[in-house]
């Protein structure tokens, strides 16, 4: 896609959706530190809450920079089939996944561009549309405690068993007390690297639709 496309890893960190609590699972520290554990259970904890939106705000930050660019706007989750990221600062446009299929669109253009994926293609995509033990082949895994009390958080590390220019790692901050991920970082082989901090985390409001504009029209690559 022309368009800035979302980096593959926040795919799956949307799939993934709400937090882990360890509490809440009703599982030890040590069983729920289990990376691969963590991430079946943030997986299911989201796709149980039912159709969720929440706030985001993206930076882009080169390899070798010290500040980058930021967007901002609204993601909602339509779980296990549809993501969708609104993006209203500072221009407006649109993404949407259901199942295999993404489009992008920006406000007042005419036509949009919509692309088949393959998940066995697409390093960090693959974490949202293929199960876990297909994952485990594919990517190393490391899940840690940080802080205390109201202050504790998960971090998920992921890394590609084979080397991918893609994505280089993908790590999750997940606050345990709401159950909530906080922020996604992602950093791709030539070290640039993305971050997302996610919040105000909510049931989705009526008229927000999984269906791409019937209006434009849609060219392939």
């Amino acid at each position: 896609m022309t368009m800035s496309t979302p980096r593959p890893a926040l795919l799956s960190v949307l799939a993934w959706g709400s937090a882990l609590a360890v509490s809440f699972l009703g599982v030890s520290p040590v069983a729920a530190e289990d990376p691969w554990e963590a991430l079946e259970a943030v997986r299911r904890d989201l796709g149980d809450a039912g159709p969720t939106q929440a706030e985001f705000r993206q930076t882009y930050l080169p390899a070798g920079f010290s500040s980058g660019e930021s967007e901002s706007g609204r993601m909602a989750l339509d779980l296990p089939r549809c993501l969708r990221w609104d993006y209203r600062e500072p221009y407006a446009k649109s993404y949407l996944l259901c199942d295999n299929t993404a489009w992008a669109w920006a406000e007042g253009d005419p036509a949009g561009q919509r692309q088949e994926l393959e998940p066995r293609r697409e390093p960090g995509l693959d974490l949202l549309l293929l199960g876990t033990e297909d994952l485990r082949q594919r990517y190393r895994a490391d899940a840690r405690t940080e802080g205390e009390g109201a202050d504790a958080r998960l971090r998920l590390e992921l890394e590609p068993l084979v080397p991918s220019a893609q994505l280089r790692r993908a790590v999750l901050v997940i606050d345990t007390g709401s159950r909530r991920l906080r922020r996604l970082e992602t950093e791709d082989a030539e070290g640039n690297r993305t971050a997302f901090d996610i919040d105000a985390y909510a049931p989705l409001e009526e008229g927000v639709s999984f269906t791409p504009p019937e209006e434009l029209e849609w060219q392939t690559p």
